[in-house]
């Protein structure tokens, strides 16, 4: 079996008029021009902030910086000497409350005894690969929406609007975050009920990702990004299930597709829509947010709220280290071990997304923290269709040794109401973290063919 596109000109004649009429444009070459000066390379403010707490971007390590030694299987900490600045708790809150998110000051107040967040000194050392800098420079003035903001077109190997002007930007800047073009890792999970049971998940997770390898911009085509595949390890129920996913970056001419093998069947099937607000079993979150959203943004209209300095989870380091066990991270009730998270104050872009009238969604509203150095998505408040804050997202940003990017390292999902959370992708019990670019993907791979002949 192979993919097949469907017929972007077939579709788009069924899609309404509304969704042909919003355009977003590029910035100007003389807007492009900030980036690299008063702009790092990839968007972010150069400077630091008034009272020196945030830095300014020094970009001075590409990959391992010289005091670390790397051994090819976890990425040990850049700064393993320091000690927190200062620990924020429920008893000094006011003091901090200013750069907490809702979702962050709600767990205050929900376990006002054994939450709090050690904040370390902000660092801003690590850059990214100069093709990957080169990529954005062009998508600055080269990326555009359509349809309403579900076609993209013109990026290709990075962020695609490094300069954004409204919140769909700044969410496809998420979606094009730069990761590596092949991605290998083992996603444990471990989803914590509030009387402290837990349910497990293991999952080998390996995908290819074209729009991101960045060094062949001219035959970019627009079409497939990136195909994943996903093989079930755990819990024994689910063991050798199989999710092959295909996805574009034009929403309206070729949504998401998925196909699941079934090891007792031994078929490969095509599977229903599985997406937006479809709960996951691993942990208290929906398909749609995972590492803070993942998916079409067509049901809500996306609103930039501006930029702040927040405490967020950042050089996450501890989180990979084979001293750290599983049962060292969920040892407390209702969110994770306090002491094996370290924070940050950076800068972030906001974002909120409010669902729109006539869809359907579980969230109402959804308030998301990007990272202004790297995109990626570190913080997320998620309210119900009451506009009650219900459940708080956090994704840990780590740099990558071998892929020379910041990557997420775990990712926290807490249920505010029912108490439960789940931390996803840790690996430092696993043989190695992920492992990004080590080798080409093998001829049809990344097929239905090949995904049937792997679960035989």
């Amino acid at each position: 079996m192979t993919i097949r596109i469907p017929c972007a000109r077939a579709l788009a004649a069924a899609i309404p008029l509304a969704f042909s009429l919003a355009a977003h444009a590029a910035v100007s070459a003389d807007e492009a021009k900030a980036l690299g000066t008063t702009l790092t390379p990839l968007g972010a403010e150069r400077a630091g902030n008034a009272d020196g707490s945030i830095p300014v971007w020094s970009g001075k390590w590409l990959g391992v910086p010289p005091q670390v030694q790397y051994d090819g299987k976890r990425n040990a900490d850049p700064y393993p000497g320091e000690k927190p600045l200062f620990t924020i708790t429920a008893q000094n809150l006011a003091q901090y409350a200013d750069k907490l998110s809702d979702g962050q000051k709600a767990l205050f107040a929900k376990y006002p005894q054994t939450y709090r967040m050690n904040v370390y000194p902000t660092h801003r050392d690590f850059r990214y690969e100069d093709r990957v800098y080169e990529n954005v420079k062009l998508n600055a003035t080269s990326a555009r929406l359509s349809n309403d903001g579900l076609t993209l077109k013109g990026a290709y190997g990075g962020p695609a609007f490094p300069i954004p002007k409204d919140g769909s930007e700044v969410l496809y800047n998420v979606m094009s975050v730069v990761s590596g073009w092949m991605y290998e890792a083992p996603n444990v999970g471990a989803y914590v009920q509030p009387n402290g049971s837990v349910a497990w998940s293991r999952t080998e997770l390996i995908a290819y990702n074209r729009y991101i390898r960045g060094d062949d911009r001219a035959n970019w085509d627009d079409g497939v990004y990136s195909t994943s595949i996903s093989t079930q390890k755990a819990p024994p129920r689910d063991a050798g299930k199989i999710t092959f996913t295909v996805n574009s970056f034009d929403f309206i001419g070729f949504p998401r597709q998925a196909w699941q093998y079934d090891p007792g069947s031994r078929r490969l099937r095509k599977s229903p829509d599985v997406g937006y607000d479809y709960p996951m079993d691993s942990g208290p979150r929906v398909v749609d947010e995972q590492n803070g959203f993942n998916g079409s943004p067509e049901r809500f209209n996306w609103k930039l709220i501006g930029k702040r300095e927040v405490y967020v989870p950042y050089h996450t380091n501890r989180l990979e280290d084979p001293s750290m066990k599983y049962a060292d991270l969920i040892s407390t009730r209702g969110h994770p071990n306090p002491e094996q998270i370290r924070y940050e104050l950076h800068r972030v872009w906001v974002i909120e997304g409010l669902l729109k009238p006539g869809t359907r969604h579980v969230y109402g509203k959804r308030r998301m923290y990007i990272d202004e150095d790297s995109w990626h998505m570190l913080l997320a408040d998620n309210y119900d269709t009451r506009g009650q804050l219900w459940r708080a997202a956090m994704n840990c940003p780590t740099y990558a040794y071998d892929g020379k990017f910041y990557y997420l390292n775990a990712s926290i999902y807490q249920d505010l109401f029912a108490g439960s959370y789940s931390a996803e992708n840790i690996t430092s019990e696993e043989p190695s973290s992920a492992r990004f670019n080590r080798r080409e993907p093998r001829p049809g791979e990344f097929t239905t063919d090949g995904v049937r002949r792997g679960g035989t």
